[in-house]
């Protein structure tokens, strides 16, 4: 008995050290794939681009000298152009994030404009079964509420032209405010 006890303990301990141990194994393996030159220039351009961009925004705001801007800029940029020459030289047909990102944001637009598409072309039967549930709406309405001090008499709205009743202040179709004057 001591000895399964024994057993699953070590058990324990070893799932326990792998656990702990899986994100310094994982980090060692990620860091010698981008050990490779592509990589290492991809990262150094994201860099140089960075770098240039805070030099623009320091420039702006009144941090820095326009020589010092210049010179600095100027050391950035010829760095950069080294950086996107030798990309060249290897081949890379890494175009950053953005471009992918336009892709997929040109699908789903495509997505969404077929679904208002299809939606706008099935409006007009939802349209006439919300007509329909109103008429019974009113139908119910006037049958419950037939007593002769208070009639209920269906008008019209004055937009949209859906039969309203003198009890209703909005227009169900078109959401209009019904004033005294158009429910009378």
């Amino acid at each position: 008995m001591e000895i399964v006890v024994a057993f699953m303990g070590m058990a324990i301990v070893v799932i326990v050290a792998a656990y702990v141990a899986q994100p310094f194994l994982v980090r060692a393996r990620r860091s010698a794939s981008e050990d490779s030159p592509p990589d290492k220039l991809l990262a150094e351009r994201d860099s140089i681009y960075t770098a240039i961009r805070d030099l623009d925004f320091d420039f702006q705001t009144g941090k820095l000298l326009e020589a010092d801007y210049r010179a600095m800029r100027d050391k950035y940029a010829v760095r950069g152009v080294e950086i996107l020459k030798e990309l060249d030289a290897l081949g890379s047909t890494d175009r950053g994030p953005q471009a992918t990102d336009r892709k997929q944001a040109v699908v789903v637009s495509d997505e969404i404009e077929a679904a208002v598409l299809a939606r706008r072309k099935t409006k007009p039967q939802a349209a006439s079964a919300e007509d329909d549930i109103e008429a019974a709406v009113r139908a119910r309405r006037q049958s419950a509420n037939r007593n002769p001090q208070s009639e209920i008499r269906a008008q019209q709205c004055p937009q949209c032209g859906l039969p309203v009743d003198a009890v209703d202040r909005f227009c169900a179709k078109c959401g209009a405010p019904l004033t005294v004057e158009a429910t009378r």
